[in-house]
């Protein structure tokens, strides 16, 4: 194989070399740095990259850079050494290598020069270059007045180019940063290799076991890292690719930004920051600079303070995450049954006597155990069957017993649904009175002014006006088309507790009319949304919802069942009570009775029931028999209840009894 394919296939070997050396690398252990004294084993294998990185001192080792430390060797002899410990056979011959004719990579200062070296070219001649500058970096001093020692001079293969007179970094094993060691023009100032630029110490943030520190320069970072700190570099303020990289290596820790102490500097860490957040990088800002233009510019300055800085910028991250944690574990354990007991007494204690929301319908109170209790009730039922008649009857029956009643109508105006309040207690009175219906009225005569022809006509008007301003007083209309949403409906309620102090029975006409949350969505997306946020309403605000809903167009002519409901799904498993109006009779059509033995004679059967009902509607003082089914009750017991309704006057009655074999019976009962 040729050098750079022996040269990768070397390094694959590091973990066996590390075995012959009696280390287990499934865990950490000691540093194989020299320079390291490492107290607490701090070094791991990384098998993806082939290479040992050191938590602590920060140093990346190969089996090149082990194997050197062993035997002493450098370059060309370090090399053929490991390939003679594992038989690797190099084809030198084939190799057009310009390393043996030059000792130094091409740099982007010879732009004009027209020599391109191919990327195996660059690396292989970079090893040789950084053993080469690291062997002379005796020769100079510039690293003592940049203030680094020894070890971190070792640890991190700094070097000196003397024909150059540059303080070389190794920013990966392919690229460099060389530093002029006068003072040079800005422009003269940093040679860097041809190709992709490698940033300083990245591959140290996914590993690191403590915050990295993210700064500009080079020197930035490895001041840090004289500190005791780990950081990285950016190569410039404006330097943000190293955003990529974080995307598929997250760190263990926040980052700690410390860019340097000017408006270049402030600006790339504001352009920083808004990266971060948007790829979900935790990140805190602190100076580390004290007053000085950069951190190595403060190691320089202030040694000793500047490192107390770096530690406790290290140590508030550390405390901030501890913190978190903490307050992460106490609302975890918020969530335990024990912790909820308190709250629960509480409850009990609060609604003891307090009474629920009665329906105004004896029979449908008794299988709700009272009433309504704070939860989402929906109801449901085919078109003109009295679904906004019911609705609004349960409203003013709450609101004659001094409850508050919010209704938010999103189809009919407030004079139509004070009109059937109206014509109910018309047709009330005349059957409590034991007198013809001749003064109920309904709704259409009041809106049109029919109920006005005579005198006495009046006077029995104004009497039910009255009575129903007895009341009127509790009921809020809110009236709107298309332009009600969820988050009004609550906006209304919330302001509605805050003004008055009570809190009210909300009444919702109808579902799937609501304003959307989002025209784009499916009519069921928007409908599972709203249906969804009425249940966090009612739990909220600790009140009863009454939501009315519409029917699918194929369940007309079938018994009530949950499919029954349009766009059924949050529906069906998100409320807390489901009710359906239908004719009473219709679940004994069904498929496998012997009268109706097929779909066709079922279907016939249930026009004809529901023609006959609803010829009863047409005839002043005759009701429609329906039934209330309840489909779903979370917290009792299903069941069904039957009503009488008077679509003429808008009014709901319960069946009233008859004595039969010397005792009381339901009419719906009667054989």
């Amino acid at each position: 194989m040729n050098p750079e394919e022996a040269k990768e296939y070397a390094k694959t070997y590091l973990k066996a070399y590390l075995s012959t050396k009696g280390i287990n690398t499934s865990t950490n252990f000691s540093c194989l740095n020299p320079a390291h004294e490492d107290k607490h084993p701090s070094m791991s294998f990384d098998q993806r990259r082939n290479r040992c990185h050191c938590f602590s001192c920060g140093v990346d080792y190969d089996i090149f850079d082990v194997v050197g430390i062993d035997t002493g060797l450098s370059g060309k002899e370090l090399f053929n050494h490991v390939y003679g410990l594992y038989n690797i056979s190099v084809d030198y011959d084939n190799s057009k290598s310009q390393a043996s004719s030059k000792s130094i990579p091409h740099a982007e200062s010879n732009a004009n020069d027209n020599i391109k070296k191919t990327d195996n070219e660059n690396r292989e001649s970079l090893t040789e270059f950084f053993a080469k500058c690291h062997a002379e970096v005796g020769k100079t001093d510039y690293w003592k007045k940049r203030g680094l020692s020894k070890a971190i001079v070792d640890a991190y293969n700094l070097g000196y180019w003397e024909e150059k007179r540059r303080f070389v970094i190794p920013t990966g094993d392919f690229s460099y940063n060389a530093r002029a060691t006068w003072d040079a023009d800005k422009k003269d100032r940093y040679l860097k290799p041809r190709g992709q630029f490698e940033l300083f110490n990245l591959n140290a943030i996914p590993l690191a076991e403590q915050p990295v520190f993210v700064v500009e320069g080079e020197f930035d970072a490895l001041s840090v890292i004289e500190a005791g700190g780990i950081a990285v570099a950016l190569g410039s303020s404006s330097n943000l690719r190293f955003i990529e990289f974080l995307k598929s290596n997250k760190p263990k820790y926040p980052l700690i930004l410390a860019l340097d102490n000017d408006e270049a500097g402030r600006a790339g860490e504001a352009k920083l920051s808004e990266e971060l957040i948007k790829i979900q990088v935790e990140f805190v800002d602190a100076d580390i600079t004290l007053g000085f233009k950069d951190a190595n510019e403060a190691l320089v300055g202030d040694r000793d303070n500047f490192i107390q800085t770096v530690l406790n910028a290290k140590n508030n991250v550390l405390a901030l995450l501890e913190e978190k944690r903490q307050k992460e574990e106490q609302a975890y354990y918020q969530t335990s049954a024990a912790n909820g007991l308190a709250d629960f007494i509480a409850d009990i204690e609060r609604r003891h006597n307090k009474d629920c929301v009665s329906t105004g319908f004896s029979n449908l109170d008794d299988v709700l155990d009272g009433g309504f209790y704070p939860g989402l009730y929906i109801i449901g039922a085919i078109s003109s069957l009295g679904k906004t008649t019911f609705a609004l009857q349960v409203a003013d029956n709450a609101a004659k017993k001094g409850q508050d009643v919010l209704v938010f109508s999103l189809e009919m105006g407030k004079q139509e649904l004070t009109a059937k309040s109206i014509s109910r207690i018309s047709f009330q009175k005349c059957r409590s009175y034991g007198s013809d219906l001749e003064y109920a009225t309904t709704t259409r005569n009041l809106l049109n002014g029919k109920s006005l022809n005579s005198k006495e006509r009046v006077e029995f008007l104004n009497d039910c006006i009255k009575s129903y301003a007895d009341y009127a007083g509790r009921i809020f209309y809110h009236i709107g088309i298309g332009d009600i949403g969820v988050e009004k409906i609550k906006a209304v309620i919330a302001r509605h507790i805050k003004i008055t102090g009570r809190k009210p029975l909300v009444i919702i006409d109808y579902l799937q009319i609501i304003a959307p949350f989002d025209m784009r969505a499916t009519d069921k997306q928007n409908t599972d949304k709203a249906v969804v946020e009425l249940k966090r309403a009612s739990r909220d605000y600790d009140i009863p919802i009454f939501a009315i809903s519409s029917f699918n167009r194929e369940n007309y002519t079938n018994p009530v069942n949950i499919a029954s409901f349009k766009e059924s799904g949050a529906i069906e498993y998100t409320s807390d009570v489901l009710m359906a109006l239908q004719f009473k009779g219709m679940d004994y059509l069904k498929k496998d009775d012997d009268k109706y033995e097929d779909e066709k004679s079922r279907t016939a059967r249930i026009i004809q029931l529901r023609n006959e009902q609803e010829k009863n509607a047409e005839t002043p003082g005759k009701a429609q028999q329906l039934q209330l089914k309840i489909l779903k009750n979370r917290n009792g017991r299903k069941g069904s209840v039957d009503l009488e309704f008077h679509p003429m006057f808008n009014c709901f009655e319960v069946p009233k009894p008859e004595i039969e074999n010397g005792g009381w019976t339901l009419k719906s009962k009667k054989k």
